[in-house]
């Protein structure tokens, strides 16, 4: 459905605010909208008007309140001191103690990254929260490359313990007792528990194939009369534990939506290049005129996720904030891994890297057919799902079984099969929920049959108790 058809017509009042226009010209722009009310969504696209947002009016106290620590920002000045500088200002040991000489690290058959002295030291001592400067440059090329940020300029990065440690870090310094925040359902477990402390009120907005539903987005926020929400909570390739990817004109009406309702969006995509598709998607921050998004990225799914290394990319203010903030916790990532990553891109270059990738999915879209084969001659007519297009996941809905909780965790487990129920996903943890997540990223091939048959025999025995209590 297009947007600008389940839109209703702006207010004078509304467009000269926005606008700054004058009457007259307002007037015409009213009457452009009232035109644009009867076009297809083929016309639909992202406005080019850019609208002034003020960061801080969505930190809280606590992000307001973050102040630079002198120490860490001394490191990160010695990063780029010049030649002759003499550095009495931080406790960084002395690498000469250091029980490491050299470190060399076999990619393949054919290539090995070996530390030199330079590197190793690098690797082993303190770095600039923001990250290892030849890492950091070597990311925002990569941004460039894939994502083209129309506001790239205004824009900053920082290299984080992988993507959750940053969205972590950007909840703490956003997020108010009680605020209301937008999220799909089913959402991403990990963020759910992030988010609880806070007592938010969810403001669940369901999936279908294509994901976050734009019209029923528009209904939750319109119908909405608490506290006004800040953010718009989205997992948009491969999404846990949907599988689904956004296509590119729901992203465009659903960006929308949220610069009419002045929301952050925070673009959480681990699985972005665990995509099934032809092409590569399009990201919200490719769409970001604004600067309104912030995007969490990670090599944990495609290089290594004992690295912990990720990255934050997103309006200079706002990165600088969470820079702050771990400053004062974690400090920097791993000063090890970032320099293996480093390596890793460096000795690639993007053809590499996409090649690397491009193995990466087609592994993983081998094993969902293999997954997806084994649900199809197992469980049909106890279960339907959609095809996942990314990700690790298969999201299974069972047909006569109210709730899954208790057949997973209890009669599962003794039954020697592990899935996850899909309450777990639901903002509403207490509500039963039929659905199910199974994983096929690392079960062994030759398992998923007998996996699935197992899961059958679960079905039809829960199906069994349930008849039993009514």
């Amino acid at each position: 459905m297009s947007l600008i058809k389940t839109t209703s017509i702006r207010s004078l009042r509304e467009i000269i605010l926005d606008y700054n226009c004058n009457k007259i010209a307002c007037v015409k722009i009213l009457k452009v909208q009232q035109f644009n009310m009867f076009s297809t969504s083929s016309d639909l696209k992202t406005s080019s008007q850019t609208k002034t947002i003020d960061y801080q009016s969505y930190l809280n106290t606590v992000g307001k309140l973050r102040k630079p620590s002198l120490i860490r920002e001394m490191t990160k000045m010695l990063a780029t001191a010049p030649p002759g500088t003499i550095f009495m200002a931080g406790g960084l040991p002395n690498p000469a103690l250091f029980p490491f000489q050299s470190l060399t690290v076999e990619l393949d058959s054919k290539t090995k990254l070996n530390l030199d002295q330079t590197a190793l030291r690098a690797a082993l001592q303190y770095q600039p929260t923001s990250g290892y400067p030849p890492l950091h440059a070597e990311l925002k090329k990569l941004v460039q490359h894939f994502f083209n940020p129309p506001k790239m300029s205004d824009s900053e990065l920082i290299v984080t313990v992988g993507s959750q440690n940053a969205l972590c870090s950007v909840l703490e310094m956003i997020l108010e007792p009680g605020d209301a925040v937008v999220v799909p359902m089913p959402v991403y477990s990990s963020v759910l528990s992030l988010m609880d402390p806070h007592r938010p009120q969810y403001l669940g907005v369901p999936e279908d194939a294509d994901g976050m539903q734009p019209h029923l987005l528009k209904e939750v926020l319109n119908n909405w009369k608490g506290k006004t929400p800040k953010l718009l909570y989205v997992n948009p390739t491969g999404s846990n534990p949907s599988g689904v990817v956004i296509p590119s004109e729901r992203k465009r009406q659903i960006y929308e939506i949220a610069r009419q309702h002045n929301l952050l969006i925070l673009e959480d995509d681990p699985y972005y290049f665990l995509h099934f598709l032809d092409k590569d998607p399009e990201t919200f921050l490719s769409l970001d005129v604004d600067g309104r998004v912030l995007r969490f990225d990670s090599f944990s799914k495609v290089l290594s996720s004992g690295l912990r290394v990720g990255f934050a990319t997103g309006p200079k203010e706002l990165i600088r904030v969470l820079e702050l903030s771990l400053q004062a916790s974690v400090l920097h990532a791993s000063s090890l891994s970032q320099v293996l990553v480093h390596g890793i891109l460096k000795s690639w270059g993007i053809h590499g890297f996409v090649n690397h990738t491009t193995k990466v999915k087609q592994f993983y879209k081998r094993r969902r057919d293999l997954m997806v084969a084994s649900v199809e001659k197992h469980l049909k007519g106890l279960a339907e799902w959609n095809l996942p297009q990314g990700g690790m996941f298969l999201w299974m809905r069972m047909l006569h079984v109210e709730d899954t909780y208790e057949m997973v965790m209890e009669r599962g487990i003794g039954e020697k099969i592990m899935l996850l129920p899909g309450r777990e996903f639901m903002a509403r943890r207490e509500d039963h929920c039929p659905y199910l997540r199974a994983a096929f990223s690392v079960i062994p091939e030759d398992e998923m049959d007998e996996g699935m048959e197992r899961l059958k025999a679960l079905i039809k025995r829960e199906e069994g108790l349930q008849r039993r209590k009514q």
